[in-house]
């Protein structure tokens, strides 16, 4: 099965959030994790934001998590 890197990413995002069940991670842990793009990486965690998949947090100690 062929996903775009778009959906690839999502997964990624959701794989790894789901190994850290409650904790906030910075979406640069996840970037140099995988050695993606932080840019991309932020398109990907707003649009699961906005579709509920999880919650972001701004500021000095945001992050996102599931």
């Amino acid at each position: 099965m062929m996903l775009t890197k778009y959906a690839d990413y999502s997964v990624r995002v959701l794989m790894y959030l789901a190994a850290r069940p409650g904790k906030k991670v910075p979406i640069t842990a996840i970037a140099d994790v995988y050695n993606i793009s932080r840019n991309h990486l932020m398109k990907v965690s707003q649009n699961l934001a906005r579709h509920g998949y999880i919650i972001g947090y701004r500021g000095k100690g945001g992050g996102i998590m599931l």
